[in-house]
């Protein structure tokens, strides 16, 4: 039986993989400069809010997606844990963007966040006035960011000292489901001051670890010819496909779930956020977007055999970005450019998200660089390697 190599965990990515990734970084941030030294103030801070979705869809979903497995007691993900917690790492690129919309892209981005008076205006002196301050919101993202940051680092150290794991779990999804509930309604649908949903957490989170899992897969592809070449098995590979299939179907249920919820029961407040988003084009790009996010990876990888391929995950795993890229655009575009249809492919936005990208690559590469790309210390590792989990 084949072992993980006993040697150093260390990973030393190719020189052109680094510079691709600082050459994307590089890319998003002219961009955005370009962008406001041309007076587009308010076109790159909403192509900031878009593109800042990528890392913090990723680093969401990785951190929720351990914690659950760790939950349930799994043993599949062991070899990937290392290649996981790497891709979390982009959460801490999330902070500069929030202090930057607090003392520079606000305005730009929410009009509750100009003056007392007309935040009276929007909401009509309702509570909602008073809860909607630039301070708090702020206050909170960050509070709800380093907590996220915190709890995953507690987990990992309990899965390397295998001592309250699932205590650290527990605690974790326990402040993540309301945390990233509260942030992602402050962050996208107070775009609209009139904001109200009843499954935005929920479409938000699912959506996350969607994004998550499309990039483990790429991840894990490319790794795979490297530091994983002897720990991932084709058993693993037919994990990712099933995880991936099964969440991309769960993503329909949630997608029109909301919709439903908005339309049977006729909550007028809800359809007022959703209508501008199914007129002037945008209605058309959600149903493309639907078939590629969620009908194309659950067709494709419906086929046990296609979730061991390499080609058809890299397939499934690419239309599940791209569409969730269209999905980011679907809910942000239409508060600034509601009638006229603003592409997903604008070349401010992708050029923006590629130095998010980038960004996110460095983070996760300094990270197996450092720690590794394979839990060599973990006493299960050759044991579920080898798929003795299975029987």
């Amino acid at each position: 039986m084949e072992t993980p190599p006993p040697s150093s965990p260390g990973f030393l990515p190719s020189a052109l993989l680094v510079g691709a990734a600082w050459l994307a970084l590089a890319a998003g941030l002219a961009t955005f400069a370009g962008l406001l030294a041309t007076g587009h103030e308010q076109r790159a801070w909403s192509a900031v809010l878009q593109g800042m979705l990528l890392p913090l869809w990723i680093s969401v979903g990785a951190v929720a997606f351990l914690a659950i497995n760790h939950v349930c007691g799994a043993r599949w993900i062991i070899p990937l844990r290392r290649v996981m917690e790497g891709l979390s790492r982009g959460l801490w690129l999330i902070p500069p963007v929030i202090v930057g919309i607090l003392t520079v892209g606000g305005p730009y981005l929410y009009e509750w966040f100009a003056s007392d008076a007309r935040r009276a205006e929007l909401f009509h002196g309702s509570a909602k006035a008073t809860w909607m301050q630039p301070t708090r919101w702020a206050v909170t993202a960050l509070a709800s960011v380093a907590l996220w940051l915190f709890l995953s680092y507690r987990l990992r150290k309990s899965c390397e000292k295998s001592d309250g794991r699932i205590r650290s779990a527990v605690v974790l999804l326990l402040v993540l489901a309301p945390s990233f509930t509260l942030f992602v309604w402050d962050l996208l649908l107070s775009l609209d001051a009139r904001f109200a949903s009843t499954m935005w957490g929920v479409y938000c989170f699912t959506g996350a670890i969607q994004t998550f899992l499309a990039a483990l897969v790429l991840a894990v592809l490319s790794l795979r010819r490297g530091p994983l070449a002897l720990v991932v098995r084709e058993h693993t590979l037919h994990d990712l496909g099933t995880w991936l299939m099964a969440w991309s179907a769960f993503c329909g249920y949630i997608g029109f779930a909301q919709y439903l919820v908005i339309t049977y029961t006729d909550l007028s407040e809800e359809a007022r956020w959703l209508l501008p988003r199914l007129q002037h084009g945008y209605g058309s790009a959600y149903v493309a977007e639907a078939l590629l996010r969620v009908a194309l990876p659950f067709a494709l990888l419906l086929s046990q055999s296609l979730r061991t391929r390499p080609l058809a995950l890299a397939i499934a795993a690419g239309a599940v970005l791209l569409g969730n890229v269209m999905d980011w655009s679907w809910m942000i575009a239409p508060a600034f450019s509601p009638n006229d249809y603003r592409p997903f492919w604008a070349m401010p936005e992708i050029l923006v998200t590629l130095g998010f990208a980038g960004a996110g690559l460095l983070l996760a590469l300094r990270f197996w660089r450092r720690h590794g790309c394979v839990p060599l210390g973990d006493q299960q590792l050759a044991a579920t390697v080898a798929g003795e989990h299975l029987h």
